[in-house]
């Protein structure tokens, strides 16, 4: 019987399986690599690591990775390139990140306005942004960086994107490559990073972005610890190019406390809380994802082994 395995470092595992089990009868769903012959087992789905066994597996069709980043697994020897790999951003991340940005985005540009307060007066609020127009730049235009730009123009908001290749994307104002960094970002209130973490994007919020930055942009981070230069941010703000930054991600997590950054008032500070996955909206995702793979449709989420995410 075809088989779908769910690593033990998958979210609630059990759970997962009940969920995976419910919608897609055709299939054994097992937990462990022991619970079902090797040659049943066409899909596995795993989070944190890979499994060391994937080669092994001789009728290996798809693999499933839980959460929107895959830096942390995407060099592992034990990763098969000839097999399809899908990331699970399921619409819940996306609102959920999304949501975060925008949250933040209403507390630097209307700190007087709460939650609701735009929901009473919601007219009103789009008028001034409209009329204000300020500009967000958003670094990163994947899955959730274009729900998260589309967002922020529905609302109002002059909304630019940066991204490293070409391609059709969900708003008009887009610069593409190193060449084209400077124009996007010197007119950005705003600056989002939503990039995948790789090689080209390390510490890309570093100092020679900032200083192209215009005086008093703010940062909102949630993409990864790794693209933040963090002395690099300390100073931006002392010389007044950065006016304060929302940071959701860290090289280290959790952030140690005695880290300068607990101690900056113009620092805002959260635990990864952005992309909050569970197995309630994962896994009946997975399972749609699963029955388009073996019904032929499109795949939303696959990696592209070449560029790495």
């Amino acid at each position: 019987m075809k088989t779908i395995l769910i690593q033990s470092d998958v979210k609630e595992t059990e759970e997962f399986r009940n969920i995976l089990s419910a919608n897609l009868i055709d299939f054994q769903i097992v937990t462990s690599i022991k619970g079902a012959a090797l040659s049943n087992i066409e899909v596995v789905i795993f989070w944190r690591n890979v499994p060391t066994f994937l080669f092994s597996l001789p009728n290996l069709k798809l693999l499933l990775v839980c959460g929107s980043g895959i830096e942390h697994i995407i060099n592992s020897l034990d990763l098969p390139h000839n097999i399809p790999l899908i990331r699970l951003v399921d619409s819940y991340l996306q609102n959920h990140v999304s949501a975060y940005v925008v949250k933040q985005v209403l507390e630097y540009y209307f700190p007087e306005l709460t939650h609701q307060n735009i929901k009473r007066d919601v007219l009103n609020f789009l008028k001034i942004a409209k009329q204000e127009k300020p500009k967000i730049g958003v670094l990163g235009l994947g899955l959730i960086g274009s729900f998260t730009a589309e967002r922020l123009q529905k609302m109002g908001f002059e909304v630019y994107g940066w991204v490293k290749s070409s391609k059709l994307r969900a708003i008009e104002n887009v610069y593409i490559g190193n060449n084209e960094m400077a124009d996007f970002v010197k007119n950005c209130n705003i600056i989002v990073c939503m990039l995948p973490l790789t090689k080209e994007t390390k510490g890309i919020l570093n100092m020679q972005l900032f200083t192209l930055l215009p005086n008093g942009t703010f940062l909102i981070n949630v993409g990864r610890g790794g693209h933040l230069i963090e002395s690099d941010l300390t100073t931006a703000i002392e010389q007044g190019k950065i006016s304060g930054a929302c940071l959701d991600v860290f090289e280290v997590e959790p952030l140690p406390l005695s880290h300068p950054f607990h101690s900056n008032p113009k620092i805002k500070i959260t635990p990864h809380i952005a992309g909050y996955i569970s197995p309630e909206t994962q896994a009946p995702y997975a399972a749609q994802i699963i029955d388009n793979f073996y019904k032929n449709k499109k795949m939303i989420g696959l990696v592209d082994y070449h560029s790495l995410y």
